[in-house]
């Protein structure tokens, strides 16, 4: 079978997976292209974000959890899964954000709650810094853009040599690239849809590259630090003690930016808790934010 039907097959069983779980599949058009998402849950409106190389489907294991108290929105961020890959587009954090509250006010979404991991993270907190009339409350896992925190060996590689290593150019890269999101091997998936993801990202290589480059630039990009120090949004960010790619001292850094933040390390975690830590991810964010 070809590599287009298997693709089509694929999706096909992911949104039905989905539509199972009670999210829906829609996508909409404006200025920056076009976004596709899932909806579904009920009650308060929360936007959960995704990171540098992934999609929307990241967050199916966190948001049957959630959809018990919010309504949530996921996105594929323009540039990701199936949303559109416009050539002009830019992808420092602020432009991101922007492109965000763009696509919230065409699905009329006015005020919300936010859930960010890893590029994300720093995108939940470019809303909550620049969108405080907007954003009810950010939480940031494993966020990237914190200034000052130590490097993981995968940081050290970009920053010594500019190997961009989350950007795979075969199958073989692309698996040990998931595995390193987490502490130890990746949790288990059918094997066509690791294909599926797998194809998907390095057909996509390329703009990885040049998303990758211009988020990461300090020239580009306020730092994390200084966006939590300014915001008054209520703030919690959680890490996972065993990130092999944002390092987890950026969570005592963070904290020293803003006090009022409330913290969690979680132990034997990696960098994609709402994957394999969900549970407590969940729980953490009801204490944090009690379910009206």
């Amino acid at each position: 079978m070809s590599n287009a039907f298997m693709n089509w097959l694929c999706r096909k069983l992911i949104d039905s997976k989905c539509k199972q779980m009670g999210l829906i599949k829609s996508s909409l058009n404006t200025v920056d292209g076009r976004t596709a998402y899932f909806k579904g849950g009920q009650g308060p409106d929360m936007v959960l974000v995704h990171g540098f190389g992934a999609n929307k489907e990241n967050w199916l294991a966190l948001a049957p959890r959630l959809m018990r108290h919010y309504t949530v929105w996921i996105p594929d961020l323009i540039g990701f899964g199936e949303s559109d890959r416009p050539s002009n587009a830019r992808f420092n954090i602020a432009e991101q954000a922007d492109r965000v509250v763009r696509w919230l006010d065409a699905v009329g979404v006015k005020n919300f709650h936010v859930m960010g991991n890893s590029m994300g993270g720093y995108l939940a907190g470019a809303l909550a810094a620049n969108f405080e009339n907007r954003v009810l409350s950010a939480c940031l896992l494993n966020p990237a853009g914190v200034k000052g925190a130590e490097h993981t060996a995968i940081g050290r590689a970009f920053a010594d040599e500019g190997k961009i290593i989350l950007a795979p150019t075969n199958f073989e890269e692309y698996e040990k690239v998931v595995n390193l999101c987490f502490n130890g091997k990746a949790p288990p998936m059918p094997g066509f849809m690791r294909k599926y993801f797998g194809r998907m990202s390095i057909k996509n290589k390329a703009l990885l590259d040049r998303v990758f480059m211009e988020f990461v630039n300090p020239d580009a990009n306020v730092s994390l630090n200084e966006m939590v120090e300014k915001t008054t949004v209520p703030l919690m960010v959680v890490w996972g003690d065993s990130d092999q790619l944002v390092h987890p001292s950026g969570l005592a850094v963070l904290k020293q930016a803003q006090p009022a933040i409330v913290d969690l390390m979680l132990e034997n975690t990696g960098h994609c808790p709402m994957v394999d830590r969900a549970s407590l991810v969940y729980k953490a964010h009801l204490e944090f934010m009690p379910a009206s």
